[in-house]
């Protein structure tokens, strides 16, 4: 089994395992990776929160080797959701206008004009036969461009996904990445905390772009391109291509995460009343 992210839509900042919202849907999960557009649509406000995935983690062992009856807390990161879907809305224009935006005007650079030919290097030419202004070589044909094909649909697609499940709030569940490094509570919430700074680094990044939609799309191609100093480094490696979510075919590194939106994730989380008659359920048959 992979291990993957969660995101969810819900009503209520939890705060703990227990603190079920009335309203929960699944939005979108990935393997062994937290997407950019997580990130950006949870940049606006991401704070620390009680995981819903799991009700905690087994405790340490006690000296006389037996484990502890108590579990550590799991943390998963909660963020409103209405913000971070105006940012992920204004980013798909952008990078809409990007593809739109022919490659060579975003950063080409002005050739130099070639310098006129003597006259008496036209002599010369008339005398030999040699054209007067030979045209330059051709440039060796540079890599084709990777296809645009679909990006546009996924980039409308998700817009339309996240308007209709829209909620309060947003969930991030990173337990089960974070527990291929870590096993104890400090140490995993030392991970969410991380990912609550890199969503704050995605934000930040974010609002350093132009609000002109060229300029922006202009200055997204070079920092995607081209690592540049924080916060911009934080696009560096995105594509922006049908290949800008390919890490199985190794083509990127960096998932923008536009291909994965569905309601049934592998943790389908319960709501309060889903919950309670669950708790309610197991005390019967007890």
């Amino acid at each position: 089994m992979a291990n993957r992210s969660y995101l969810y839509s819900l009503g209520n900042r939890p705060t703990s395992y227990d603190d079920r919202p009335e309203r929960i849907s699944g939005l979108s999960e990935w393997a062994y990776d937290v997407p950019f557009i997580y990130r950006l649509l949870m940049s606006a406000d991401p704070q620390l929160c009680a995981s819903l995935v799991a009700d905690g983690v087994d405790g340490d062992e006690s000296d006389e080797g037996e484990a502890s009856s108590e579990k550590g807390r799991l943390y998963a990161i909660s963020s409103p959701f209405a913000p971070g879907l105006e940012r992920v809305r204004r980013f798909a224009d952008i990078v809409k206008m990007l593809v739109a935006t022919p490659a060579a005007a975003v950063a080409a650079p002005v050739a130099a004009p070639a310098p006129a030919a003597s006259l008496m290097a036209r002599l010369k030419g008339m005398i030999s036969g040699a054209p007067s202004d030979p045209t330059p070589p051709a440039a060796s044909p540079a890599e084709p461009p990777a296809a645009v094909v679909y990006l546009p649909g996924w980039l409308d697609e998700t817009i339309a996904f996240l308007e209709a499940h829209r909620d309060d709030f947003l969930l991030l569940e990173t337990v089960e990445l974070d527990m291929m490094t870590e096993g104890e509570e400090e140490g995993l919430r030392e991970c969410v905390e991380t990912e609550i700074e890199t969503c704050r680094e995605v934000g930040a990044a974010f609002d350093a772009l132009p609000v002109d939609l060229h300029e922006a799309a202009q200055l997204l191609a070079r920092v995607a391109a081209q690592e540049a100093p924080p916060p911009l480094d934080a696009f560096f490696g995105l594509r922006f291509d049908d290949d800008c979510d390919s890490t199985r075919t190794g083509a990127t590194d960096r998932p923008l995460g536009l291909t994965n939106w569905s309601e049934v994730l592998y943790f389908g989380l319960f709501n309060r009343a889903e919950f309670e008659a669950d708790k309610a359920r197991d005390a019967a048959s007890e």
